[in-house]
């Protein structure tokens, strides 16, 4: 027979607990509005950081010289559907093995090595908290589930329909994308914007499992990394292959964004915004383009 007084004891724990998420979360959004507004409102006022001093002094990647690169070992060392991250892990910024990263890893990692302002870091960290599971800590393949980090109609991946292990680069997307530079030396916004269009468009057509034409969350975390690319590389495609193909990072490279306070939400979001809504799925294709089959 139910025990109807536990049942509502439950009902009643559950209800409290959703309260305390909630009320919890919006101290989050409120607290993290704030700094990152006043960080984007101080950056125009403060001198850029200079060239060669991008990175502060004593961490990895001051003057563009970076920890030794290590390449993961298949089948013991884990990688994630984000180049970002396994690049910070192929040097040992993070763990090389990619295992029991904690979110203040993830966070301090990406500040500093990306110049982002430390409300981004934590706002790009809190999409894996997810999938914490009340551990305080990830794998970076947990990151491989489908609309966490990764989703359909990657620049780098193909959907995970027909590629379940996302850890690993697909050379011939990767080259695709870098070959849709206007000038042949920079991804413009426009570049991405277009090849944006052209991944959707033809995942679309050949995915029956296809999940982000119901989600603009989703969809803006791809116009998001589109963003992060032109804004930290300068669409560079010669930096951009080592980094996507390689997961490593140049020698002598450094973020091309020199706010002093770091690149914040507010402005990825605003350039995030401005590319989502210039995709056109149904755009004339250029002068060669066709449709990947996956």
């Amino acid at each position: 027979m139910l025990n109807y007084f536990k049942i509502a004891a439950n009902i009643v724990f559950r209800f409290l607990k959703a309260v305390y998420y909630l009320i919890s979360f919006g101290v989050y959004i409120v607290q993290l509005s704030i700094r990152d507004l006043i960080s984007t409102v101080t950056n125009p006022f403060l001198p850029n950081r200079p060239v060669g001093n991008v990175i502060p002094r004593g961490y990895p990647g001051h003057g563009g010289v970076w920890p030794e690169y290590t390449a993961p070992k298949r089948g013991e060392d884990f990688r994630s559907p984000c180049p970002g991250l396994n690049a910070l892990a192929n040097h040992g910024i993070l763990p090389n093995n990619g295992k029991r990263i904690t979110y203040a890893q993830l966070s301090h990692a990406i500040q500093h090595a990306y110049n982002l302002a430390p409300t981004l870091a934590s706002q790009l960290t809190s999409a894996a908290k997810q999938l914490d599971q009340g551990r305080g800590w990830i794998d970076l393949h947990d990151l491989n589930v489908l609309n966490v980090v990764q989703h359909d109609a990657s620049f780098t991946r193909p959907d995970i329909a027909f590629c379940p292990d996302q850890s690993i680069p697909h050379t011939d997307l990767i080259n695709r994308l870098l070959d849709h530079a206007s000038d042949g030396k920079h991804l413009s916004l426009t570049d991405f914007s277009y090849y944006s269009g052209l991944r959707r468009a033809e995942c679309k057509r050949s995915n029956g499992q296809y999940t982000l034409s119901g989600s603009f969350i989703h969809k803006m975390i791809g116009s998001g990394t589109s963003v992060l690319m032109y804004s930290i590389f300068g669409g560079d495609i010669e930096a951009l292959r080592v980094w996507l193909l390689d997961e490593r990072f140049m020698d002598g490279w450094e973020p091309k964004n020199r706010e002093a306070l770091g690149h914040t939400i507010a402005q990825a979001l605003t350039t995030s915004l401005a590319v989502e809504f210039s995709i056109d799925e149904k755009q004339a294709l250029r002068e060669g383009d066709v449709f990947y089959h996956e």
